[in-house]
């Protein structure tokens, strides 16, 4: 009797190890996606989603752009949110518009420069052109949440963290 319970006993054990790397294998999937939720041409970082153009529009038509993309002119809200798109910039030294720079200060025509390590943010007076900032021209930059459950990923980690086994 003891062999045969022994017997059944490997068995469960081989069926929780084998259930055990499924969900491994599943826990993998479900938090990786948390940075590929964002469509093309959208580049995902802590579950948000940043639009960089390439194109030039003027402050308004920008501002629309991002609207009529279901999301907003970027706001720097942190350090490392700025970090994040300092780094994706592929053209540095070049201005954008964007929503709100990250001492809070929320405006019109907010112009936000990336030039090396030297980064600034202000509000469009005038140009160099002396155009007026409705009539200048900037890349912009979109921002807006990954879509699902953004939150996802926090509690499949957590479930994850926890082998299935008899208690």
């Amino acid at each position: 009797m003891n062999s045969g319970l022994r017997h059944q006993f490997t068995e469960m054990e081989a069926k929780y190890r084998s259930v055990n790397e499924t969900k491994a294998q599943i826990c993998e999937l479900l938090t990786s996606r948390k940075e590929q939720n964002c469509s093309q041409y959208w580049i995902g970082n802590e579950g948000g989603c940043y639009f960089i153009s390439t194109f030039k529009f003027p402050y308004d038509k920008a501002r629309q752009y991002c609207s009529d993309s279901h999301s907003k002119l970027l706001e720097i809200n942190s350090a490392e949110e700025e970090n994040f798109v300092v780094k994706a910039d592929r053209d540095k030294g070049i201005s954008y518009w964007i929503g709100k720079c990250k001492d809070g200060k929320v405006a019109s025509n907010v112009v936000y420069r990336i030039s090396g390590l030297d980064r600034t943010c202000g509000v469009c007076t005038q140009n160099t052109e002396n155009k007026t900032c409705i009539q200048v021209r900037y890349p912009f930059i979109c921002e807006k949440s990954a879509p699902l459950c953004t939150d996802i990923s926090e509690k499949i980690q957590d479930l994850c963290q926890q082998p299935l086994g008899p208690t």
